[in-house]
């Protein structure tokens, strides 16, 4: 039987309630713009104050082979500037033989390249990479966190020094017979990058602190304001569905301002030092986890619109449910889950308890220091291990003066 017929809503109460939407409204849009703000703050903090992680994400371009063919030719370049090996031809050749300085430096200019590639290609470099990033990068952390001593700095600036690569490639030509470099001390070639200048190092060192407070408190505040929203609304399917889709399209416009930012990027940075195919692989290197961590978290918020989709009352969303629920009738059945204490009191706290399945995997993927792909996939299995479990538990059983009798349309 029909229930008795509701009251229609009055004038203020319309009004409570349609402004009471556009709270709601206000809170997702908030999220939704503070997310991917909140995404990159995580990232970053990673990416500049845990060495780990930043080990972890520039070791693939140790065995990238246009940063190698790079590295092989500033190498070169940087040898060949400091000795003058046209003029150490001719003091060696006779009179009759000076033709041959220029050629003979050429082909000596493409035998030093080689051998530096053979170098880069090999297992000690690989190791000598992970050394050099790792050191760059403990400096760095204490220069901009204010701990320790600087390894070097000169004239107001924060360097370090890549000697040890000139070092290997030098060793390795006197082995093979070469000994024209071997006058010049690795360390007194410039080949030391700045990482700082001393009036920028304040300026530093405050964005670092404000990065460290964004990277905890911007995560729990989109948290919140989702959960406000889900809390507030009065149709919690559609705020869900919204707040899924609206997630998922604020990662992918992150996604889309980071395809423009590499075009920049490669403007700005490329030439004659760093082609584009090192500097692209560079960008992409860098950004990988981020764009992997967008690409989740998009996902996530897709999953979330499409559980809440599934549950309204469109013909397909019903047909996929009587599939669904004929196998949690079937367990019902066989469990008596819903009959326990447990069941009744998941079944009177379902909808906050989806909210928190939800919500907590999703919170501890944000605030995780340095996910793992493999942490990120479990989480989202157990967001839907839980769903399943809270709708197994939380369906009530059919009363038996209920079976058989023909419910009246709606």
């Amino acid at each position: 039987m029909e229930g008795p017929e509701q009251p229609a809503p009055s004038a203020p109460a319309k009004k409570r309630g349609y402004r009471h939407g556009k709270l709601v409204v206000t809170l997702l849009v908030i999220a939704c713009i503070l997310a991917p703000i909140a995404g990159v703050s995580v990232w970053a903090k990673n990416q500049v104050l845990n060495t780990d992680r930043y080990v972890r994400t520039m070791k693939p371009l140790a065995s990238n082979s246009a940063i190698q063919t790079t590295i092989a030719d500033n190498v070169t370049n940087t040898l060949f500037e400091n000795v003058d090996v046209r003029t150490a031809a001719q003091q060696a050749l006779p009179p009759r033989a000076q033709f041959l300085a220029g050629p003979l430096g050429n082909g000596l200019r493409t035998f030093v390249k080689n051998a530096t590639l053979t170098f880069l290609a090999s297992d000690a470099f690989q190791r000598l990479w992970v050394e050099l990033n790792r050191r760059a990068h403990e400096q760095l952390v204490k220069v901009l966190t204010g701990q320790g001593k600087v390894v070097q700095t000169a004239n107001g600036r924060v360097e370090i020094n890549l000697a040890p690569v000139l070092a290997r490639v030098e060793t390795r030509l006197h082995n093979r017979g070469i000994d024209v470099f071997d006058h010049i001390p690795p360390e007194s070639i410039k080949t030391n990058f700045v990482i700082l200048n001393s009036e920028q190092l304040q300026k530093a060192q405050r964005g670092v602190r404000l990065l460290k407070t964004l990277s905890i408190a911007l995560p729990l505040i989109v948290l919140a304001l989702f959960a406000a929203a889900i809390a507030l609304t009065e149709r919690r399917r559609r705020t869900l569905i919204q707040a899924g889709l609206g997630l998922a399209a604020s990662m992918a416009v992150l996604g889309i301002l980071l395809t423009i930012g590499r075009s920049v990027y490669l403007d700005y940075v490329t030439g004659p030092n760093l082609p584009n195919d090192a500097a692209s692989a560079l960008y992409d290197t860098i950004i990988h986890y981020l764009r992997l961590g967008l690409r989740i978290i998009a996902a996530v918020g897709l999953i979330v619109a499409a559980g809440a989709w599934v549950s309204g009352p469109s013909r397909r969303a019903v047909s996929i449910r009587s599939h669904f629920g004929s196998a949690i009738g079937w367990a019902q059945g066989e469990t008596g889950a819903p009959a326990s204490p447990f069941g009744h009191w998941v079944a009177s706290n379902k909808k906050a308890l989806r909210i928190a399945a939800i919500l907590v995997p999703l919170g501890i993927a944000l605030l995780w220091n340095s996910p793992s792909v493999t942490v990120l996939i479990v989480l989202g299995v157990i967001a839907v291990v839980l769903l399943l479990l809270i709708e197994l538990f939380g369906r009530a059983p059919a009363a038996p003066s209920e079976v058989g009798t023909p419910t009246s349309a709606t």
